[in-house]
Order: C-alpha cells, then structure tokens, then sequence
C-alpha cells in the first residue's frame, strides 16, 4: 500500500516530511489507529497517529525536536508534527481509579503495543515505508463484516472513555 498516494492533499507533505525523516532512523514505523481504519473504511482521515519503532526515549526526543515536532504527552513520548501525532509504542496497565490511572512502559513489540488499543480495528498497523499491513486482531474482518470488535475485554472495562470512543 503506497501511503502518500492514498492520503487527503492537506496530510500529504505532512506525512512524506515526516517518512523521509525517519528513514534514516528506523525501519519500523506505522501508522496506527484511527487513521489505518479510516482507510480501509473509505473515509475522510483526519489526523494521523505513527507509532516509532527502535529509537530510545531520550534520543527520540532529540529526534522530534530537530523535526520541529512539539511534545504534547511527555510522559508518553507523544509529540505533534502538523496533523500528525508521532509517538513511541507503549504498553497500559491499570493502577488505580478513573482513566488516567495507568502505568506507562515502552514497548519494543508491535503486537503488545496494538493490544492497548480499544476495538480490533483501530489496533491494525501499516509500515510508513514499505505499506505492509500489521493485523494481529483481525480488524479488516471486522471492518469487512461492519462489527464493532475489542481488542481485550479486560483493558476495554478499565478505561470508561473507551465506551465513549464506541459510540462516537
């Protein structure tokens, strides 16, 4: 899947700035979540998330700054370029009350990383280099047969925003 050829006009400089930027750094990085799923579903994309794979924290954000990335989630390694969120993949574990009590780690494997995301759909992953796809959960095939399927039941009740997310 050739990425640049499929995005909206105003994502396209966006997304080829930041590609040809981390090519030289990785060759692990994906779009993710709701952007991947727009895709497939045929509809306008908004935004883009890209998760970044093999780069350490520190020097990721050293990364980012000379990208002229802004950092908006620090303590996630969440930084914004445009319209494009660019972030380490983490891992999410409940530690208390309401939904911002989690544990945040860095992960180095694409599969737990897409397990922390809400609906099989929204947990597919496209390679920004080489436009493979990355479906552990079978999102497609809930795209495919229009159903709304979770990832993890468990993490799914642990974030009250998640319900919310559905019914958007």
């Amino acid at each position: 899947m050739n990425l640049s050829k499929i995005l909206p006009a105003h994502l396209k400089l966006q997304f080829q700035t930041v590609q040809d930027f981390l090519k030289n750094h990785t060759k692990r990085a994906y779009l993710v979540g709701g952007g991947v799923r727009d895709i497939f579903m045929k509809i306008s994309i908004k935004d883009l998330d890209i998760e970044v794979y093999d780069i350490e924290d520190k020097y990721f954000d050293k990364l980012m700054r000379k990208l002229g990335a802004v950092g908006v989630g620090k303590s996630f390694f969440v930084y914004k370029y445009g319209d494009i969120d660019i972030s380490l993949p983490r891992t999410e574990q409940k530690n208390g009350i309401g939904h911002q009590a989690f544990d945040v780690k860095l992960c180095k494997d694409e599969k737990e990383a897409s397990k922390r995301r809400d609906f099989t759909m929204n947990a597919m992953m496209v390679n920004i280099f080489s436009g493979e796809l990355l479906d552990f959960y079978n999102g497609l095939r809930s795209i495919e047969n229009k159903t709304i399927s979770l990832v993890d039941e468990k993490s799914f009740k642990e974030d009250s925003l998640r319900v919310l997310r559905a019914v958007q």
